[in-house]
């Protein structure tokens, strides 16, 4: 005779809410407490994400054991990372005394600038009210070169502290290497048993009858995520190429480790090409000697101009293509998301705001989509497939 099991009574709706919302806030408490490890976990996830497509294709193409297409997938990453670290590394070492002497001549023509803009002011009186002030009759000339030093002195100092840093990398090296290794076990975990996971979320999704619905959302959570983190390298790419080409052709100094800095800084969303293109302009006017004869004021307009319209082919050509309409939210959105993230995380979340928000977008418009009685995928754009793990 089978034995029976024991009945449980059901928790009534007001247990529930409690348990709910208990769970929701010792979840945010423990990402809190300990967000370090959270931000180690989302680096794995994402390299794990990464290397899916190249495991996946081994083990499609290859017919090689998941076991082995993960090892040949790591091999290869690391391969191809220590590949690119020595060709940049060739290509800007040359350029490197040069970029570093720019900077310095960008310091000293800043001070001569300002010191011709405040120097018609020196030992001038004003009448205020009635009550003549004298303002001081130092030398405007007299104080910029002392500030040019003292700023010179503590970027040459800044930039001649390579022991120094040497000596820190050398002191915290084993705890890089043990992070190194964690997020790499947690990636391979990740790889091998990631699958799991959004089978759970099937499974409890259908007990409770909202199977195609988890489904749907889960296919638009993983395209989003696969389209941004795809095509940020690949715009990172491109971008870096096209600017290093149109300043060499412009002939403006150190257009390689320029090129490098733009294509990084293209990582971070909205403001990244607006801060490398200020870079850029600033050591452009300061550049000794322009080309073509031009004065330093058109030469920077000049390749301020080039790079602007870089920046719109980037914007109106290259990324709707890269993107597509994936991400499909407004720019000030995604500045706001920057600034935020950029708070909380540092250049993690900066990177990371645009496909958090695309998230937060594609749950909330399910949601509220649910609440009015509507369709709720009427929006939600699934062309690419999900990733699963085969089996």
């Amino acid at each position: 005779m089978a034995e029976q099991l024991p009945t449980s009574p059901n928790w009534p709706r007001n247990v529930k809410t409690i348990a709910v919302v208990s769970f929701l806030l010792i979840a945010a408490l423990m990402v809190w407490r300990f967000f370090e490890f959270v931000e180690l976990f989302i680096l794995a996830a994402l390299l794990a994400f990464l290397l899916y497509p190249v495991v996946n294709t081994l083990r499609r193409w290859a017919r090689l054991p998941q076991a082995v297409a993960i090892l040949v997938a790591y091999i290869l990453f690391v391969f191809v990372i220590g590949l690119l670290a020595v060709i940049i590394g060739a290509l800007v070492q040359s350029q490197i005394g040069g970029f570093i002497a720019n900077i310095q001549d960008t310091l000293r023509g800043l001070m001569l600038f300002f010191g011709r803009l405040f120097s018609p002011i020196t030992g001038a009186s004003v009448n205020v009210g009635g009550i003549r002030l004298q303002l001081p009759a130092t030398q405007i000339d007299d104080v910029m070169p002392q500030l040019y030093e003292s700023l010179a002195g503590q970027m040459t100092g800044f930039i001649g502290q390579g022991g120094s840093w040497v000596t820190g990398v050398a002191q915290t090296a084993f705890v890089t290497l043990i992070r190194s290794i964690v997020m790499i076990v947690l990636s391979i975990y990740l790889l091998i048993d990631g699958w799991r996971v959004f089978g759970f979320i099937q499974r409890a999704a259908q007990q409770l009858g909202y199977g195609e619905d988890a489904q749907m959302l889960l296919d638009a959570f993983t395209n989003i995520w696969k389209i941004y983190f795809r095509g940020q390298v690949l715009l990172a790419a491109i971008m870096a190429v096209l600017v290093s080409v149109v300043l060499f052709a412009l002939r403006v100094d150190n257009p390689i480790a320029l090129g490098i800095m733009a294509g990084l800084l293209e990582l971070v969303p909205v403001l990244g090409h607006y801060i490398a293109m200020t870079i850029t302009v600033i050591l452009v006017f300061f550049q000794p000697e322009p080309p073509l004869g031009l004065t330093p004021w058109l030469y920077a307009l000049l390749v301020a101009g080039v790079l602007f319209g870089l920046q719109q082919i980037q914007g109106n050509v290259i990324l709707p293509r890269v993107h597509g309409r994936t991400l499909a939210v407004h720019p000030v959105l995604i500045l706001l998301g920057v600034l935020i993230g950029a708070s909380f995380a540092g250049v993690l979340g900066a990177i990371l705001a645009p496909p958090m928000l695309a998230t937060l977008k594609l749950f909330i418009g399910y949601v509220w989509r649910k609440m009015l009685d509507l369709p709720p995928f009427v929006e939600i754009d699934t062309a690419a497939e999900p990733p699963q793990m085969q089996r």
